[in-house]
């Protein structure tokens, strides 16, 4: 994907270009990381609120990628949605598709357990944390922090 979906994000504003801000991105990260081990420690009593903080990780991950390139979502419906449409776009260079591929499904079930009481099971909870300690490495390489 890479350039001509972000152009393309652009044009059909989704997202909008900001002064790149890498104090506040390091600062997302790193929010990001405090997120997986505090994730890590409930999920055993609290897999629901483990898998939420550990999806939140993933999507403050990509958020900070976002800001240290110098882009935003744009306000509107389906936020999470489109941080994945970038996620594909901006990441395409490293070695992450499958937990990219995975934020999606991750999402879809973060929104049952949010919003129709679904159960999440302990598997879940590792799958979640998994595919967010990928993300994070990942980007904190791409942005040298």
């Amino acid at each position: 994907m890479g350039e001509p979906e972000i152009r393309r994000l652009l044009t059909e504003r989704a997202i909008e270009q900001i002064e790149p801000d890498r104090v506040t991105s390091a600062q997302e990260l790193e929010v990001a990381r405090r997120h997986v081990a505090s994730a890590r420690q409930i999920g055993a009593d609290d897999p629901v609120g483990a898998f939420a903080i550990g999806y939140d990780a993933i999507r403050k991950a990509i958020t900070a990628h976002m800001r240290a390139r110098g882009y935003r979502l744009r306000k509107g419906a389906a936020h999470h949605r489109r941080t994945g449409r970038y996620a594909f776009a901006a990441l395409d260079h490293l070695d992450v598709v499958r937990h990219i591929d995975a934020f999606d499904d991750l999402r879809q079930l973060r929104n049952q357990s949010e919003y129709d009481a679904f159960t999440v099971e302990p598997g879940d909870v590792r799958d979640v944390l998994e595919h967010a300690s990928g993300l994070i490495d990942a980007i904190e390489d791409d942005l040298a922090f």
